[in-house]
């Protein structure tokens, strides 16, 4: 890229008109790169080589919203990836079934879905009891104000969520709070210890 030739605007109308020739050259550079993924997957149906959107991804580079464009050649293109990129297709026959909705659909107003990644209850919890005993050291060092935005304090029914939650159906039953558990202690003493 050659070096950038700055115009600087003398006044507001000035400032108005180089903002509008950017955002017309925005607007019209998306417009170009919707032409150029809409040409590369009839490229592909045609001649079975989807290749050519790696190329036209990475020549763009960080000019556009990259994510948005590899999901439309993914969801138009029956593009398939992995964290190399562009890995292979479903061939010709999902983009003849795609392709009218393809030229309708704007590049950039997709999102790339997310898959989902499980879920570690364990490791939600170790990470709330950090957070929380890290904050317990340090409200000491805290000024007045601050230490009044802390709170530690946890209701009965959060912490029988917990339990629940933790499989302790038997601790968090229809019997009173103070119902004896073994060895003197009572639930209410389970609460008041959590």
């Amino acid at each position: 890229m050659s070096a950038i030739k700055y115009t600087l605007p003398k006044d507001a109308a000035g400032l108005e008109a180089i903002q509008a020739t950017a955002v017309k050259s925005v607007q019209n550079a998306r417009v170009s790169v919707q032409k150029a993924a809409v040409a590369t997957i009839y490229h592909a149906f045609k001649h079975g080589d989807w290749t050519y959107a790696g190329k036209l991804v990475d020549a763009l580079g960080n000019t556009v919203n990259q994510t948005a464009l590899i999901e439309w050649f993914k969801v138009y293109g029956g593009l398939k990836t992995d964290d190399t990129g562009f890995i292979g297709w479903s061939g010709p026959k999902h983009i003849e079934n795609m392709f009218n909705e393809a030229k309708a659909k704007f590049w950039w107003e997709l999102k790339a879905k997310n898959p989902f990644k499980g879920f570690n209850l364990e490791e939600a919890l170790q990470r709330v009891i950090k957070d929380a005993t890290a904050t317990k050291a340090k409200i000491v060092g805290l000024t007045a104000e601050d230490q009044a935005k802390v709170h530690m304090e946890v209701n009965d029914a959060t912490i029988r969520a917990v339990l629940k939650l933790c499989n302790f159906d038997a601790i968090i039953g229809e019997e009173p709070v103070d119902q004896p558990l073994g060895d003197g202690m009572t639930m209410g003493d389970v609460i008041e210890a959590a």
